[in-house]
């Protein structure tokens, strides 16, 4: 249960609080009671209760990852292929030299039908 203590706020927070009124509310700064001032301030409070939360939980673990990652740099997801070589054309002898060496096998074949 909430218990009524009477604290007091600074002009620069209250000039916050005023400020995010229309938005969190949707009362004018002009308008603002000190009633639901206090439960401007309790809401303003839970949102960044909840984004502090949020940071902790997703963002920062992700951004210390990634920096592990860059300093480690061996667990690096991205892999240099390597270039497939094209092959060399061969040369006129190179060719006659197969062509020739592939007429010693079709000569075999006639002779051993």
């Amino acid at each position: 249960m909430a218990i009524n203590t009477r604290i007091r706020v600074q002009p620069d927070i209250e000039t916050y609080l005023k400020s995010q009124s229309q938005r969190v509310l949707d009362i004018p700064p002009q308008q603002l009671t000190a009633a639901e001032l206090t439960t401007l301030a309790n809401r303003i409070i839970y949102e960044h209760k909840l984004a502090q939360s949020m940071m902790r939980q997703e963002f920062i673990p992700r951004l210390l990852g990634w920096l592990k990652g860059l300093v480690a740099g061996n667990n690096s997801k991205v892999v240099a292929l390597p270039k497939a070589q094209q092959p060399a054309l061969m040369e006129a002898e190179d060719q006659d030299f197969i062509t020739d060496f592939a007429a010693q096998f079709d000569e075999d074949e006639t002779n051993a039908a």
